[in-house]
């Protein structure tokens, strides 16, 4: 059972506590609170700079900063007055997070009866099934069967049952009809997952991978850490990876260069695969998930008006981020390092705790109820949000809106990104005319993004997502405080704080719709997206047990295939489909025009539709 911790059960309680009873004295008395005098970039300033400091440690939700930055919010929730929204009369409102897995004992392999020194010659992968394999081991090259191409590493060679030897990354492409990428935008034919399930679909009893990519550098790291390569979701086979020259020398014994089979595939784009007689390898693998306690930071500004306080927006942000790089770094030689988060996602923090102060001091407070929700496991897959909307301190039923801030602190020509303006008829008019209140231009997306909005958004909460653009910092330790506009993250504070306002003031609640059907092009400010379009809204959820959608976009091929709300998606193209990262697998792997068969659970019966999928962007 999860203890639950009142925020004034911790340190310094005196302090806290007064600030609250001061707070509630003074609106009661309708006096402005006193606060310390500073420019409203001073401010968000400090907040950034304390939020991406390296005491904080990254943010991870299993590092010591974490805690540090909750206690931070929960202090100026108390420190202006906001009403506890958490559990147990507190701030916090605590649940659960996945944060990787450890290799524990029954794990070894041995090859030709030899043991392998594990974490030093080898290592189980994150995503691996808990099990044994042994027996002979077949070299497939790159592991990809690419069909409609004509590419398949495993035709002409028998794995079942057996140990399928795979490459890491994929055949370098000979001209611009090839299904594979150049480094570092390889396809998804290069994920360790994608091969993974290949190797289980050709019934391998397990796969070991091996990287003969010479990386030289001084912080280059063959073996991939369990914590890295973590799935968020379902197992698909017993898996490992192996240092290039344990296996490459076991096999020049054997009269078989890996070196040179590699070479003639990267040079020929044709498979060379091949049975390795005599070579056998005995594998155990046991994974253990690791569980630590997250929270959410939750405070309340009851609305004004008797007839409309008991509705409430939402104005929302994540303060987790990557801590230590293990998992969703985009260097992995940087993987151990402190990896600061200031735009990602220290700045929408910043600008949630520069809102609520703005608002506790007004004196005209709004006619809704505001909630400002501080969300943690955002990284690791929108776990606080999702928790937040399963168990929300207000009805969901009454929440009229969700505006959430993520990345927000590289504000560049004056430009917004705003996701979700269409979740409902009013949001886009509202937003561009507080933007033109401000000379701010807003980029409106087709899409709903990335972020906590989505929990809502899958909820039928309007949900927007503010966002100043991608950068090359993101997901380094190099997204450092110093690099923040912080001018612009006041502008963008001000356009949230009047639509805001505008949404809690106006007499009739706006209404949610479903995104609109027009095809999404990539997330703005990203690389433009792979694959064909299908219009089916996930909801995010972590399982290994399929695919739920929390809608359709209408007139979507989804949506013409009979697709509807609550239907799993367990099956794509004759794939098995455990959770998101399969079904975006399988998309980017197809073209426009492509029919694809689609099995579905509703209500637990299988249901099988046929769609034709279209063109993305």
């Amino acid at each position: 059972m999860i203890r639950r911790i009142n925020i004034f059960q911790r340190a310094p309680v005196a302090a806290l506590a007064g600030c609250l009873i001061l707070a509630a004295w003074l609106s009661a008395a309708g006096l402005e609170i006193p606060v310390a005098p500073s420019s409203a970039p001073d401010s968000l300033r400090a907040h950034a700079r304390y939020l991406a400091s390296d005491e904080l440690t990254g943010r991870g939700v299993d590092t010591p900063g974490i805690k540090l930055a909750r206690d931070h919010i929960a202090r100026e929730f108390a420190r202006h007055g906001l009403r506890p929204g958490g559990d147990n009369g507190g701030y916090l409102q605590s649940f659960e997070v996945a944060t990787g897995v450890n290799a524990t004992q029954p794990t070894q392999l041995s090859m030709g009866g030899a043991v392998l020194a594990l974490h030093e010659d080898w290592t189980p992968l994150g995503f691996s099934a808990s099990g044994r394999a042994s027996d002979e081991m077949v070299f497939v090259g790159y592991g990809i069967t690419a069909k409609d191409y004509g590419y398949d590493d495993y035709d002409g060679v028998d794995v079942r049952g057996k140990i399928a030897i795979v490459l890491r990354y994929e055949p370098p492409p000979k001209d611009d009809k090839s299904p594979f990428r150049k480094a570092p935008r390889y396809s998804s034919h290069a994920t360790l997952r994608a091969k993974a399930n290949n190797a289980r679909e050709h019934g391998a009893a397990a796969m070991i991978l091996v990287d003969l990519h010479q990386n030289d550098g001084p912080n280059a790291k063959e073996l991939i850490s369990t914590r890295r390569s973590a799935s968020r979701g379902g197992r698909s086979l017993v898996a490992a990876q192996v240092k290039r020259r344990i296996l490459t020398k076991r096999l020049e014994t054997r009269g078989v260069s890996l070196a040179a089979l590699k070479e003639k595939i990267d040079r020929t784009e044709r498979p060379a695969s091949m049975a390795l007689p005599g070579v056998n390898i005995a594998l155990t693998v046991t994974l253990e998930e690791n569980r630590v306690r997250a929270e959410n930071v939750v405070g309340l500004i009851p609305g004004s008006d008797p007839s409309l306080k008991h509705e409430h927006i939402v104005i929302g942000a994540h303060y987790d981020h990557l801590g230590y790089g293990h998992y969703g770094t985009r260097d992995s030689s940087t993987e151990g390092e402190v990896h600061h988060g200031a735009d990602d996602n220290a700045s929408g923090t910043a600008v949630l705790l520069h809102i609520a102060e703005r608002l506790s001091k007004a004196r005209i407070k709004p006619a809704r109820t505001i909630v400002f929700a501080a969300f943690s496991g955002e990284e690791l897959g929108l776990h606080g949000s999702r928790h937040y909307t399963r168990h929300p301190p207000l009805p969901l039923s009454s929440a009229k809106a969700m505006l959430n801030l993520d990345m927000v602190g590289r504000l560049r020509e004056n430009r917004v990104t705003v996701f979700g303006a269409r979740s409902a008829n009013e949001l886009s008019d509202i937003v561009a005319a507080e933007a033109r209140k401000l000379g701010l231009e807003i980029r409106e997306s087709d899409g709903i993004g990335r972020s906590d909005n989505i929990s809502f958004y899958n909820n039928k909460v309007p949900a927007l997502h503010f966002f100043s653009g991608t950068h090359a910092d993101y997901h380094r330790p190099s997204d450092t405080w110093d690099k923040l506009n912080y001018d612009g993250m006041r502008r963008i504070a001000d356009l949230v704080l009047g639509t805001a306002r505008r949404i809690a003031d106006t007499a009739e609640r706006i209404k949610f719709v479903a995104l609109p059907s027009r095809r999404p092009s990539s997330e703005a400010g990203q690389a433009p997206a792979l694959g064909a379009y299908f219009g089916s809204i996930p909801d995010y959820d972590n399982g290994d047990d399929g695919v739920r959608l929390a809608g359709v976009s209408p007139g979507s091929p989804a949506a013409l295939a009979g697709l509807r709300e609550g239907d799993v998606i367990v099956q794509f193209a004759g794939a098995k489909i455990q959770n998101i990262e399969d079904l975006m697998e399988q998309l980017s792997a197809k073209k426009p025009g492509d029919q694809v068969e689609v099995v579905v659970l509703r209500s637990g019966t299988p249901l099988t539709a046929k769609a034709t999928l279209a063109v993305r962007g």
